[in-house]
């Protein structure tokens, strides 16, 4: 397990991640262009994603971005080809590494993968990024503001960093801790504001941080090691039934607009923020 002056940091730690990633072949990349309603949170993500990029000028040849918590990426080849900017990945799970590799690799796309703790990075990476994201990360270290100011190490000044965290102080937490207690507990539920606090703690400028989407019950995880267990096929069922009712909200926003973002369906939390120019 991570450690900064003793105290644990990765509620999970890193054989937990080597096991998870260890278990499964690496799977697809997102699929951005497919008008299916099973593509609908991808679609939403890069949409996001992309414009937060275009509108601070980061949609250039000559951007460098990195993904922390890289392991099994589906977003970096598809960012690499569609934007056709510069991607790396950071993760301290060699075999997380190892498949995003291999996925890269698969998708025809270049990319540096560096397996190292990101509190011990490579002196060659810090400051050498104009772009640093992270999907499910920052939520399994208990100290909020030490995470994202090793994220904010691997910035240039003026760069751009964003960050992604499952909601679990709504009805995904609330589910999540129902189906699988231990995937729970490996978390930390954050709301907007300690993912402000700890951004603008890091010395970075936060330019927007909200909930994001209305719902997607698909992020409650079961855990593939309770397959078989006794009222395991119950908790698939029921699972099953609530992601069908979140693809039903989807097809109302297509036929509509989205419905707000609110903190007791809402899955996700965003934040958008930029490295000071005056930051070392």
């Amino acid at each position: 397990m991570t450690k900064i002056d003793g105290n644990e940091m990765d509620k999970a730690g890193q054989e937990y991640w080597n096991q998870v990633w260890g278990d499964t072949p690496p799977p697809s990349v997102w699929d951005v262009d497919s008008p299916r309603l099973k593509n609908y949170v991808e679609r939403a993500f890069f949409s996001y994603l992309t414009q937060a990029l275009k509108d601070r000028g980061f949609d250039r040849r000559e951007t460098k971005l990195v993904e922390v918590g890289c392991a099994r990426s589906q977003v970096l080849p598809v960012l690499a080809k569609k934007m056709e900017i510069s991607v790396a990945g950071v993760d301290y799970s060699p075999n997380g590494c190892e498949q995003t590799r291999l996925m890269l690799k698969r998708e025809g796309v270049g990319g540096d993968v560096f397996c190292c703790d990101i509190f011990s990075i490579p002196e060659q990476l810090s400051g050498s990024f104009d772009v640093v994201i992270s999907f499910g990360l920052i939520e399994h270290f208990s100290n909020s503001d030490e995470i994202v100011r090793a994220l904010a190490k691997l910035l240039k000044p003026g760069g751009l960093i964003f960050t992604n965290i499952p909601n679990m102080r709504g009805a995904t937490g609330f589910f999540q801790k129902v189906m699988n207690r231990a995937i729970y507990d490996v978390h930390i539920p954050l709301t907007p504001k300690n993912m402000r606090d700890a951004h603008e703690n890091a010395g970075l400028n936060v330019l927007e941080c909200d909930y994001f989407l209305s719902s997607n019950f698909g992020v409650v995880n079961i855990g593939a090691s309770l397959t078989g267990a006794p009222g395991w096929w119950m908790k698939k069922i029921v699972m099953a039934l609530m992601v069908r009712a979140s693809m039903c909200i989807w097809i109302l926003e297509r036929m509509t607009s989205r419905l707000p973002a609110k903190s007791m369906f809402s899955p996700y939390i965003n934040c958008v923020a930029i490295k000071k120019l005056d930051a070392v």
